[in-house]
């Protein structure tokens, strides 16, 4: 057995979890190098853990690290990728964790089979039997794997470590009475509701709302926890949905674009006013003379440069926002109208 760990402390992370996979098995295994990197359980939110799933690896590595959602130093980015970063506040120590793809044994076609048949609702008693001892084998297969075989370690330079858990005030909802946290308030026709009671009204006024579908998303290495980029020479594409894709003809490369976007990661209840930048040394201006993502419309708008016309989208520069954003519309940018 390759891992570190003692067979006791294995069966508590099991026992955390519920059961046995190669999904818990392959957390117990990013968390011990996450341990002998970064140190053992660090006070409070020391080391923080940004995960890029939300798959069974994700129990092991909080029981293990002690990093949490509750405290706030475990950040998850719904990629649905087995990557894995860790950071240390006192020194900046960064440290990201990867997967190899195909290190665990492809199934074969029986196997396959089995799990098919044990998922399903009629499955039957040997089944269940025969997929639990198939899974507890790939389990402790990646027990004894050589850690070279299973992951890819990278430390990290320059990292930008999240920010600490911040404490929200609640706020009662004027619908169902019940305390919300502010950040999770939105407001609606002059009321202050929680995200349940907001969705139940605006879908009895859709007349009074507009939706937005967005027409494609985008994919850069800019995360929620990093600044956006600020400069005219950050790449990004724009994955263009499929049925958008003809709307891309008459595009070429060195076209200047606007790109409209959503600020879905900000804020739903903004001040009015707000610091530049937000820089308190500043006075606060109004938000309509202000390039700030806190917005009463969460709208972004950016110009950028063409690089390459793809099949699925376009790989631009200048593009100030974050990885996963939705883009709602892309207007050519027209000289003479548009410019100062």
């Amino acid at each position: 057995m390759s891992t570190g760990l003692a067979d006791a402390k294995i069966d508590e992370v099991i026992g955390f979890h519920g059961h046995w996979c190669p999904g818990v098995t392959t957390g117990i295994r990013v968390a011990e190098v996450a341990l002998r990197e970064m140190g053992h359980h660090a006070a409070d939110e020391e080391i923080v853990a940004v995960v890029e799933t939300d798959n069974c690896a994700v129990d092991a590595i909080q029981y293990l690290t002690g990093c949490t959602f509750g405290k706030g130093n475990l950040v998850h980015l719904d990629h649905g990728q087995n990557i894995f970063t860790f950071a240390r506040r006192s020194d900046g120590k960064a440290l990201r964790i990867v997967c190899k793809s195909g290190a665990s044994r492809a199934l074969s076609a029986e196997e396959e089979a089995l799990v098919e048949r044990a998922r399903t609702p009629g499955a039957s008693p040997q089944d269940r039997e025969d997929f639990a001892a198939l899974w507890r084998r790939r389990a402790q297969a990646i027990l004894e794997a050589d850690e070279g075989e299973l992951l890819v370690v990278e430390r990290l330079d320059d990292y930008e470590i999240p920010g600490k858990a911040e404490l929200h005030p609640s706020i009662r909802c004027e619908e169902c009475g019940q305390m919300t946290m502010s950040t999770r308030i939105f407001e609606f026709e002059g009321r202050s509701l929680c995200i349940k009671c907001y969705r139940r009204a605006v879908a009895e006024r859709e007349d009074s709302c507009f939706v937005f579908e967005p027409i494609g998303v985008v994919e850069n290495d800019w995360e929620p926890h990093a600044a956006p980029p600020r400069n005219v020479h950050s790449r990004s594409k724009i994955k263009i949905e499929d049925p958008y894709i003809a709307a891309l003809e008459g595009i070429e490369e060195s076209n200047r674009l606007q790109i409209l976007f959503c600020f879905d990661r900000a804020p739903q209840k903004v001040p009015l006013q707000q610091h530049p930048r937000g820089n308190r040394d500043r006075p606060k201006r109004g938000v309509f003379a202000l390039r700030s993502p806190h917005r009463p419309n969460a709208i972004g708008l950016t110009t950028v440069e063409v690089l390459a016309v793809q099949d699925d989208g376009l790989v631009v520069s200048g593009l100030d926002a974050w990885n996963g954003t939705p883009v709602l519309d892309i207007k050519p940018y027209v000289k003479g109208l548009d410019e100062d």
